[in-house]
């Protein structure tokens, strides 16, 4: 992430580098005009138009030295608004700012949040004849180093006080009133030589959209067509490291993946016997399902004997499939579990850091502990010691079918017969349930989750950066230092919101000191009351305590998208509609910033015969069209989506749940036809199989477009739910089976209209689409808006749609009223229309 903002466009990305080294000079909305420049011994901005010296102007100039912490969030009380940017910046300075004597003012990001205003000694701002010039000092920022800057206006008189952007340099920002997303900056390369400006944002305006693939070794190269439920390894066998080969890995590559996912990588409890290699099998009583959850890690400083050829190499091994990846330009995450392990957890990699070592457990929360025990200032339920799990009944008979497969089992744990820890999903009980996550210990991050709020946090948070760290944030920095220097790329943050947000700034931050590029993704859910909030309380102002902005805020590339997801499901459920999509719509940043899926191991398969209306891997397409488009956030496949894999069976502990099992050995009987013994060549899928997954790799290719890795979303249900030909079926409602929307990218001008049929029978014909004046401003096609002679031709680039519904032309005029006509739209399609009109100037 780079660390500072300038808030514009530069020339419209026309040139995202000035030829004038020394110079950058670039044209943003109402005619304003930006200059930023290097004297002699200060940085000068420079923006020029008709009312920019108004009294009540203010110029907001935000900076990051890269490398320091930060927030992309700037004080909300300073801009009367909350206000997003695309890097974490540790400067912000004012002018005219409301105090005695109205002169410019900063603020410093002061490791948990911003300080209070400072007079910005050095700095000068003068208000010429439509002009505002502001002097920044290199004692501030200096004048041979690397930032980043972003730079806007705000009218403080404008919307009662309460004021709006004016002048924005990037036209897709807008000027308005309310929270803002400044979506790209300028990234400063400053040395004696000259100056170098390029365009940068949270994501990279050049760099392609990140498309992950996850997969389970486990799973992935597993041909066994002999399973059987609660198969021990040798019976079901398993994935190996070795099995994701050059040939599968050009397979993804091709589809169009940049990243993958190897989900469960690290060593986990498990009823396989490794004694061999000191690593004996774990208490069946520990675990759920023989191969073990790759949610509770046993070592993470190593990896799953399972995956290994040889399995005293498995690290060997685990560094070379890294390195295949990496030569075919596929990037690596890896799972990052934070919130629990293992209650057999015990490294012996590295011993020293293991943990509960040195805990007090006379106590239930201890800000040195890694654990929380179940004392008598807990008030645990249960009898006390010893710790019950739910693996048997009362009379000692097993009622785990792991318990059953593996044999023996009394339903406790040696490790805590005489003490007994919090259970990973913050169930303070002696005799957890079996809904629970009794495999798993909870670990302290300095947070007494049963604590009155005031009280809770022992760890550096909003005003009180002098807590000392927690002894659990060192181990876990120590965690990700290592997978990162086994070539790692990046983290899949398990249950993220179950840690303090200020964690996660400390450890971001520091995975970034170690390598810049470091990507994070955070699985969140904000309805989850297990929910850390942040203990910054200026922050909360502008997040609303919302978990999700929270964990962007502390640095994560990406947060997952439940909400879109879940509408999709409930439309097939009977208990929702296409247009509740823009209900579930959420807040400008999180909505550019989160990762879309259909699919994932802990959510249910598409194709599934009891699932999304029975309808098959079919469903997944307009399914996935829909989500993939939305936003500038990354994208998701689950490995077996890509050819309609079910999950139709009991495999043991997984059970019949439609989920492929993440506990059992097992492998997916449809996925196995794409692998073919090792060829991944997809020799033995039906016809119907490769046209799906050449759907999926249309799929990832198109939203790579300009519009969709760089481009604003407008959403055109809401123009359209009084319009009689917006898809209605029988009597139903507009927009019940239909969703539309725009996007667009000012910089290429890129115009994209897509349309999703999500009904799974019946086709809508005659279809209208109307293009109100804001949806045709949002194409920047103000101009041609009611023209009847400016030709609009709409290309699908998809490639679903047949025939003459390909292409459509049309008028501005017949777009606003009575709409863009689609003669037919066959159920469960997606079109990807490009727009485009040769009398409009991008």
């Amino acid at each position: 992430m780079r660390r500072a903002v300038l808030l514009f466009w530069p020339l419209l990305f026309a040139a995202s580098v000035c030829a004038e080294k020394s110079v950058y000079d670039a044209s943003g909305a109402d005619g304003v005009r930006y200059r930023i420049s290097r004297a002699s011994d200060a940085w000068e901005i420079r923006v020029t138009g008709a009312g920019v010296d108004g009294p009540d102007q203010r110029l907001f100039a935000a900076a990051g030295a890269r490398g320091k912490s930060g927030s992309p969030l700037l004080p909300p009380d300073l801009s009367s608004g909350a206000v997003w940017l695309p890097f974490p910046a540790d400067l912000v300075l004012v002018s005219g700012a409301s105090q005695p004597g109205g002169g410019t003012v900063l603020y410093r990001w002061k490791q948990t949040q911003w300080g209070a205003a400072e007079k910005a000694d050095g700095v000068s701002v003068a208000r010429e004849p439509a002009q505002l010039v502001m002097r920044i000092p290199f004692s501030l920022i200096g004048g041979d180093a690397s930032f980043d800057l972003s730079v806007f206006l705000k009218d403080m008189a404008a919307d009662a006080g309460r004021g709006r952007f004016y002048g924005s340099l990037d036209p897709a920002d807008g000027a308005g009133s309310g929270e803002r997303v400044v979506r790209h900056h300028l990234a400063v390369e400053s040395a004696k030589s000259g100056v170098r400006f390029r365009t940068g944002g949270r994501t990279d305006p050049a760099s392609p959209k990140v498309r992950i693939y996850q997969l389970l070794p486990r799973l992935f190269g597993n041909t066994n067509e002999t399973r059987k439920p609660n198969g021990k390894l040798e019976e079901n066998g398993t994935g190996k490291f070795a099995d994701i080969n050059a040939a599968a890995l050009d397979g993804l590559k091709a589809m169009g993946f940049t990243h993958l996912w190897l989900t469960g990588v690290m060593q986990q409890a498990t009823a396989t016997d490794y004694t061999a290699i000191g690593e004996p099998a774990d208490d069946a009583d520990l675990l759920k399902g023989l191969a073990g959850s790759p949610y509770a890690v046993k070592d993470w400083f190593d990896v799953c004997p399972d995956y290994a050829v040889d399995p005293a190499k498995r690290l060997e091994e685990f560094k070379a499939l890294v390195g295949r990846a990496h030569d075919r330009g596929l990037k690596v995450l890896v799972d990052f579990v934070p919130n629990h392990v293992a209650r057999s957890y015990a490294s012996t990699v590295k011993p020293e850091l293991s943990f509960g070592a040195k805990d007090d457990r006379g106590k239930f929360f201890s800000p040195g502990n890694n654990f929380y025990y179940l004392t008598a200032d807990s008030h645990a339920e249960g009898p006390g010691a010893p710790l019950r799990l739910p693996t048997v009944d009362g009379d000692g008979r097993a009622t785990s079918p792991t318990v059953l497969a593996a044999g023996g089992g009394d339903g406790l744990f040696d490790g805590e017969k005489d003490h007994g820890r919090v259970t990973g999903n913050n169930v303070v009980s002696w005799s957890p349930g079996p809904d629970t996550w009794y495999e798993t210990a909870k670990l302290n991050y300095g947070y007494n989750f049963r604590a009155a709020e005031k009280d809770a946090r022992a760890y550096p948070h909003g005003s009180r950066p002098d807590i000392a760290v927690p002894d659990t944030w060192e181990k876990m920095d120590a965690v990700v230092a290592y997978w990162q220097g086994l070539g790692v790329d990046g983290f899949r943050a398990d249950m993220a919101h179950m840690v303090p947000p200020e964690f996660w700034s400390w450890l971001i931050s520091r995975a970034r000191e170690r390598n810049p590029q470091v990507y994070f993704v955070a699985e969140a859910y904000n309805d989850d009351e297990a929910k850390v909030a942040s203990g910054d309380s200026q922050a909360a102002k502008a997040t609303g305590g919302n978990v999700l902005l929270e964990l962007l805020k502390s640095g994560f590339d990406a947060v997952y998208d439940d909400p879109s997801y879940d509408t999709l499901k409930n439309v097939y459920l009977g208990k929702a509609t296409a247009n509740d999509l823009d209900s579930a719509a959420r807040r400008p940043f999180l909505f550019d910033n989160s990762l879309r899926y259909a699919e994932n191991h802990d959510e249910v398969r598409l194709a599934s015969p009891s699932q999304w209306g029975g309808l098959g891997p079919r469903v997944g397409m307009p399914v996935s069209a829909l989500l993939f488009g939305m936003s500038r956030g990354p994208v998701m496949v689950y490995h077996g989506q890509e050819v309609g894999e079910q999950a139709a069976d009991s495999e043991g502990f997984g059970k019949d749940d439609a989920r492929t099992t993440i506990y059992d050995y097992w492998s997916m009987p449809e996925f196995t036809k794409w692998v073919n013994g090792g060829k991944f060549d997809g020799g033995k899928l039906s016809a119907e199989q490769h046209s799906l997954r050449d759907f999926y790799r249309r799929l990832l290719a198109a939203v790579d477009a300009p519009a969709f890795r760089d481009g604003g979303f407008y959403p055109l249900n809401p123009d359209n739910l009084d319009n009689p030909g917006f898809g209605r079926v029988d009597g139903g409602k507009s927009g019940e089976w239909l969703y539309a929307y725009l996007r667009h990218d000012s910089a290429s001008g890129q115009r994209m209209l897509v349309v999703v049929n999500l009904n799974p029978g019946k086709a809508l014909r005659d279809v209208r689409i109307r293009f109100p004046k804001t949806a045709m401003r949002f194409l920047g096609w103000d101009a041609l808006a009611g023209s009847e002679k400016a030709g609009v031709v709409a290309q699908d680039r998809l490639g679903e749609v047949p025939g003459e519904t390909a292409e459509l032309v049309s008028t501005p005029a017949e777009m606003e009223n009575p709409g863009l006509l689609i003669k037919e739209l066959q159920p469960l399609t997606a079109a990807y229309y490009e727009l485009s009109a040769p009398a409009a100037s991008h």
